[in-house]
């Protein structure tokens, strides 16, 4: 948590007149503790972008949303920049809700890198998670149309059942690796599942037998997911 005094307060307002930086809205910072290095990961190419200056860290992270900021260890940090950059990302959004394989984990990105069901990362409770979700019963694929629904994006949506239980998942594990996670999915990323239309309004329903009625509130609308809050302050 950046704690924020009048003086700080004073240099933030000094650093926006200046324009140095302008954080992507879409973005989440991930830095060491020491605030030395940081990787900001963002929803639109580049998707990857390191800092070193700690200046512009400490500004930037003053500037941005509480939500969209996450500190782990340096290692960790430099970790993620490498897989990131690794992963040669040309598109316009990330494929799969993250464009890499998340270090540390099997299952946590586009499809999985693991051998079999039981092999996991070392961050093996936010790999269950997202084994889990990988394993969603209900899904679009690319380019397939279902219940009045079709996907032209460009990776698999989920049923918002399986993206909120990914959601409180991660929750409850509350690693920073967890709540990392959650924020690039969730906050930066900002995953879109659907859901039955159901229950419709009665407006909806007008001109409709009983059967028709049915058939249509029970198909399926896009809906966006809500931000990704850590339930309490994180376990390392």
């Amino acid at each position: 948590m950046v704690l924020v005094n009048f003086r700080l307060l004073a240099i933030l307002a000094a650093f926006m007149s200046l324009s140095l930086h302008r954080i992507n809205g879409s973005a989440v910072l991930i830095s060491d503790v020491a605030m030395t290095v940081m990787v900001e990961l963002s929803s639109r190419h580049p998707f990857c972008r390191m800092h070193t200056d700690r200046g512009d860290i400490q500004r930037m992270l003053l500037q941005a949303d509480s939500r969209r900021i996450r500190q782990i260890p340096r290692e960790s940090v430099m970790e993620l920049e490498e897989v990131c950059k690794s992963s040669g990302q040309h598109g316009r959004e990330f494929r799969g809700g993250l464009g890499f394989i998340y270090p540390g984990t099997k299952w946590c990105g586009p499809g999985t890198i693991a051998d079999n069901y039981d092999d996991l990362g070392a961050h093996t409770e936010e790999d269950r998670c997202c084994r889990e979700h990988d394993h969603c019963p209900d899904v679009l694929k690319v380019g397939e149309c279902r219940r009045g629904l079709c996907n032209t994006g460009t990776f698999t949506r989920s049923h918002c059942d399986c993206d909120d239980r990914l959601k409180r998942c991660l929750q409850t594990v509350n690693t920073e690796t967890a709540n990392t996670l959650g924020a690039i999915f969730y906050n930066v990323v900002q995953v879109t599942c659907f859901q039955e239309r159901s229950p419709c309004s009665a407006h909806q329903r007008v001109g409709y037998n009983k059967t028709e009625q049915d058939e249509i509130c029970a198909q399926w609308q896009y809906q966006p997911s809500e931000k990704y809050t850590p339930s309490a302050p994180g376990r390392t």
